[in-house]
């Protein structure tokens, strides 16, 4: 039986020394493991040539290792299938200073960051978009890892009659919606009814600098549910207001807040 992959997040330590190292070609035995999985989009359109690797990553105070096991993209279906071997000795632990896991590094490359809800990492000399999950893995298994990764879309906000009193108050909108790998765990019911993680546009990116102030470019995901956080710091206290709002195809959404 399938079983979910479960996503684990560790803080990495500074690292001195890397070394990278491959073990792609190396003969399946018995016991090994499989990873299959597809990547959608809104309507549940498959996505095409997303790239994928699979990594044993070892890591000191001061020194990093990662073997890669395994790599493949996504077909006209949106699907791909990663099969391989975990040594005896590829172990996860999370001791002290030091850490060993699994990380499926997802290359969206191929993707419009334009077109779809892609997380970006921001650099003094590019625009990156990478998606790195650490997942715990077991021998002779079968893992489902399947992703979403919706339609941007964009919505209009007026943010009216903002008057600050101290310099720390603020009146910002966010936005959230159904993004990453499907879970058992459902990562945001919580927040959000979703099967898949979550993803937001960003924070200090839409914040009202004046009185009256119209954002036109608000990201949101097309098709369906999102959360419209609208943030108001007054006298250093926050108040943060959420509305669900669906986004249809063709939207014309235009929301008003007062402060």
């Amino acid at each position: 039986m399938k079983k979910t992959l479960f996503i684990l997040f560790i803080l990495a330590a500074f690292i001195g020394c890397e070394k990278e190292d491959v073990d792609t070609n190396k003969e399946l035995t018995p016991g090994y493991t499989t990873i299959t999985g597809h990547f959608v989009t809104s309507d549940n359109a498959p996505l095409k040539g997303v790239g994928l690797q699979l990594k044993y990553v070892e890591r000191a105070l001061l020194y990093s290792h990662s073997l890669l096991k395994k790599e493949a993209t996504t077909d006209a279906d949106g699907s791909y299938s990663m099969s391989f071997n975990i040594k005896d000795d590829e172990v996860e632990s999370f001791e002290g200073q030091s850490s060993s896991y699994f990380e499926l590094q997802i290359d969206f490359s191929n993707l419009d960051p334009d077109k779809y809800f892609l997380p970006e990492q921001v650099s003094e000399t590019s625009t990156s978009y990478p998606y790195n999950p650490i997942i715990s893995l077991k021998q002779d298994t079968a893992y489902d890892a399947s992703f979403y990764i919706p339609t941007k879309d964009y919505i209009t906000v007026a943010l009216k009659n903002f008057k600050p009193t101290i310099e720390s108050d603020h009146f910002e909108v966010q936005t959230f919606c159904p993004w990453g790998m499907k879970s058992d765990e459902n990562v945001g019911s919580d927040f959000l009814d979703t099967e898949y993680g979550i993803i937001s546009s960003g924070y200090d990116k839409f914040v009202a600098k004046s009185e009256n102030q119209t954002f036109t470019k608000i990201p949101v995901a097309r098709n369906t549910t999102n959360i419209v956080r609208i943030i108001k710091m007054k006298n250093g206290i926050a108040s943060p207001e959420d509305y669900k709002i669906f986004i249809p195809e063709n939207n014309t959404i235009e929301l008003t807040y007062e402060y």
